[in-house]
Formats: C-alpha cells, sequence, structure tokens
C-alpha cells in the first residue's frame, strides 16, 4: 500500500520507455541504417546520440568526422573493418572503438552477414570546464 508521500512522489516521476520495436528504421548520413535509440533533445546531459547501427555486407559507412564530440561504437553482430585516420583495424562482436573528436572514421562490414552496432556520440567540452 502506498502513503500520500509514495503517491504523491510516484506522480511526478517520469517513466519513458520505448521498445526497439516502436523506433523507426532511418537511414545514416554516411550509409547504412540506424534506429535512433536516445536524441540530445531527450536528455538533459552531453550526451548526443545514441544508435542501433545495421550495416549490409560489403557496405561501407563513408569517411567523415565529428567537429564536436567524440563517438564510441560497440559491436554487436557481423565483422568489418574500421579506419581511424590512416590506421585500419579488424572488427567484430564484443570489440569498442572510441573516435576521437575531429577524426576521420570509415566503417566496412567485410563478412557474409549483417553487422549490428550501438554507437552514442559524447559532446567534449571546452578545456577548463
Amino acid at each position: 500500500m502506498l502513503d500520500e508521500k509514495s503517491s504523491s512522489q510516484s506522480e511526478t516521476t517520469v517513466f519513458r520507455k520505448l521498445s526497439l520495436g516502436d523506433i523507426p528504421l532511418e537511414p545514416t548520413r554516411h550509409g547504412a541504417l540506424k534506429r535512433v535509440l536516445i536524441r540530445h533533445e531527450d536528455v538533459n546531459s552531453h550526451l548526443m546520440f545514441f544508435n542501433e547501427v545495421y550495416v549490409s555486407p560489403g557496405e561501407i559507412i563513408a569517411s567523415h568526422l565529428h567537429d564536436d564530440m567524440e563517438e564510441v561504437f560497440y559491436f554487436l553482430d557481423g565483422e568489418g573493418t574500421m579506419r581511424i585516420e590512416e590506421e585500419v583495424q579488424s572488427v567484430a562482436p564484443g570489440d569498442r572503438v572510441i573516435v576521437p573528436i575531429k577524426t576521420l572514421h570509415v566503417l566496412e562490414n567485410t563478412g557474409d552477414t549483417e553487422m549490428r552496432f550501438v554507437c552514442f556520440g559524447v559532446k567534449v567540452l571546452p578545456e577548463g570546464k
């Protein structure tokens, strides 16, 4: 049984739930498809986005960089290569890659199955903040 205090607290609590199936697939700007799980507008933090991304065999997420954030990738399915500036490494499930601010990066699915990963961007704060 809830007392008055607990009841009023629960009325002010905001519980925002979305299921993966409720989030539409949309194209990325650099190739592939994504589900935007969290947008910057959804949170009060330096998180810029949190996406689940799907890359078909042979597909490439084109070379790009971010002027104001770091990007973190965590690979769930598939395999491929990731190039950061001039360095190329293979990526597979369980791998994590952090791409620094203003750093060119490219991702290619070199496998026979769909590559799936989650990634998020974190806004870099000015020095001294």
